[in-house]
């Protein structure tokens, strides 16, 4: 679990992998280099244009009207615009920065995200880190995680095992504070490639690309628009993207601060189950143990103040063993968010993008955090598509083909890319999603003959072989 966004969510609840989906359900479900830089971008007046299809987003409505009077002149700029400095979007910008594409991050915020308690990162993260270049930083301020528990509320160990026993071995997992990981990634963008205080409010397509209209009133085009903007997106709103669905439990996560000692060893990670409510944790440092509690409840709960989560939390923790009490209480209530979780299962034969307008991270697939995988397959989503954009910029030249500049692209060829990557990305996530939700539902019974089966079943039967099936996998290098 590692989002302050109930969408993001805490995205290390490690569940059995090996769970099986049935047949029929599984078909079903499977069923540049820039002229310029951003600082220097051309600037023209583009003549007055009639017909273009609106999308006005405000916070409660999406309304679609013919046609659009320009109040003022706005900047033609030969850019990608990307939305949200977070994980995704900043990785995003990275990525294209990389590459040598001009971008420019809206950030609705006032400044830099401060918030949030930490993120578990897999070996597909990894490799997409080591990609944008800021992976080692992160190894040298994180331990490795090389072992798992699987333990009942009563401290009883039902499964133990190394990580290199799962297929693909060997495997790098290590707990990052969410800051820590915006900074590096962050390191790769300038400053002045971020614009705050910049919540969207409108998305128009044309065919010279997109323009967006902020809520301040001003206008910026762009050759491409990137929604990374959670999974409560503004821009996935815009492209009528269905807002994502209750998953039916609520979640608690912080950073304890245990300068006395940690209650797990320092390369481990313990999730704890008990009767519709479970709880995991590991290091982050030495003397820093994220943690979270999930627990059954309706969509409709009551707000819980800030001051008053660390006792709400811990009410669904009675008399429970393990270390996860002691973790809660040492964590101090303004450092514990509570976030409902949700998710949006890909539609078959429907995508979530339009013209020159695409999505990544939770805006492009919001997931459940029962894998641990929203955050690394943002991180994939940015390697993916600035590798296909540099690509349309720098074609083979064994074949004799000539590089393009970002504005000498056609936009259909711009927009050809968004598809490929698009398809490619739901191919990629619409099983993780369905999967993750359908393991969140199995832990969440709260009927205790169920658990009981569950827990005989992980003790003398299961094989962590393919509990890191879904991290196997390499999205490759930017260029």
């Amino acid at each position: 679990m590692q989002s302050q966004h109930c969408a993001q969510g805490p995205r290390v609840v490690f569940l059995l992998t090996s769970v099986p989906v049935a047949s029929d359900f599984r078909a079903k479900v499977q069923n540049a280099s820039a002229s310029r830089t951003a600082q220097k971008c051309l600037h023209r007046q583009p003549a007055p244009r009639q017909g273009h299809t609106y999308c006005s987003v405000s916070s409660t409505t999406l309304t679609t009207s013919p046609g659009h009077k320009q109040s003022k002149p706005f900047a033609d700029q030969d850019i990608f615009l990307v939305a949200g400095a977070g994980i995704a979007g900043l990785a995003m910008a990275a990525a294209l920065i990389k590459i040598g594409v001009p971008c420019k991050v809206l950030e609705r915020d006032p400044g830099p995200r401060k918030g949030g308690s930490a993120i578990g990162l897999w070996p597909n993260a990894f490799r997409a880190l080591d990609a944008l270049g800021v992976a080692d930083s992160l190894r040298q301020k994180h331990p490795l995680i090389s072992r798992v528990e699987l333990c009942t509320d009563d401290a009883f160990t039902l499964k133990a095992f190394s990580l290199d026993e799962c297929q693909g071995a060997p495997h790098e997992f290590r707990g990052v504070k969410r800051s820590t990981l915006l900074e590096a990634l962050q390191s790769i963008v300038p400053e002045s490639c971020i614009e705050y205080n910049a919540a969207i409010h409108s998305v128009e397509t044309d065919q010279n690309g997109a323009i967006v209209l902020l809520e301040s009133g001003k206008k910026l085009r762009a050759r491409c628009l990137i929604g990374a903007d959670g999974a409560n997106s503004r821009v996935a709103r815009a492209l009528s993207v269905p807002k994502p669905n209750y998953a039916g439990y609520t979640a608690y996560r912080g950073v304890a601060m245990m300068p006395n000692g940690l209650p797990i060893p320092g390369d481990t990670v313990r999730q704890t189950w008990g009767k519709g409510v479970r709880s995991g944790m590991y290091p982050i440092s030495d003397t820093e143990l994220y943690w979270f509690t999930v627990f059954n409840a309706p969509e409709d709960s009551a707000f819980v103040a800030a001051e008053d989560r660390q006792a709400d939390a811990l009410k669904f923790l009675p008399g429970w063993k393990g270390g996860i009490y002691e973790a809660v209480q040492s964590t101090s209530p303004d450092n514990i968010s509570r976030s409902k979780l949700t998710d949006r299962w890909p539609p078959i034969g429907k995508g979530f993008s339009k013209g020159a307008v695409t999505l990544a991270g939770d805006a492009a697939h919001p997931m459940t955090p029962n894998l641990g995988q929203g955050g690394c397959t943002a991180l994939e989503d940015a390697v993916i598509l600035a590798r296909k954009v540099n690509a349309l910029l720098h074609p083979s030249q064994a074949k004799g083909e000539r590089q393009h500049s970002l504005r000498s692209v056609a936009t259909s060829d711009l927009i050809q890319v968004l598809r490929e990557y698009e398809n490619e990305r739901k191919s990629r996530t619409r099983l993780i999603t369905v999967r993750s939700n359908l393991m969140g539902q199995a832990l969440q019974i709260p009927f205790a003959p169920v658990c009981s089966l569950r827990n005989f079943v992980v003790r003398n039967i299961y094989s962590p072989r393919h509990f890191l099936d879904h991290a196997n996998y390499d999205c490759g290098q930017l260029t």
